[in-house]
């Protein structure tokens, strides 16, 4: 019985099939369907319009002049 186990644990490649994918590497997180890169810009874009439209109502309100 305990010859059979010691044969049987010289080769652990028979134990684990998948012990290949479990050393691959998660595929990264994606939010929205978007890359990391894509994100970035998106927040760029997003920063610039609402700065834009903040120094319009300050340019309607007549608060600065340009």
């Amino acid at each position: 019985m305990f010859d059979n186990l010691r044969d049987l644990s010289d080769q652990p490649e028979e134990f684990e099939p998948g012990f290949d994918e479990i050393l691959q590497e998660p595929p990264a997180p994606r939010l929205f369907g978007m890359t990391a890169g894509q994100r970035f810009v998106l927040s760029i874009l997003l920063l610039a319009s609402v700065t834009m439209v903040g120094i319009l109502c300050l340019v309607v309100t007549g608060k600065v002049w340009i």
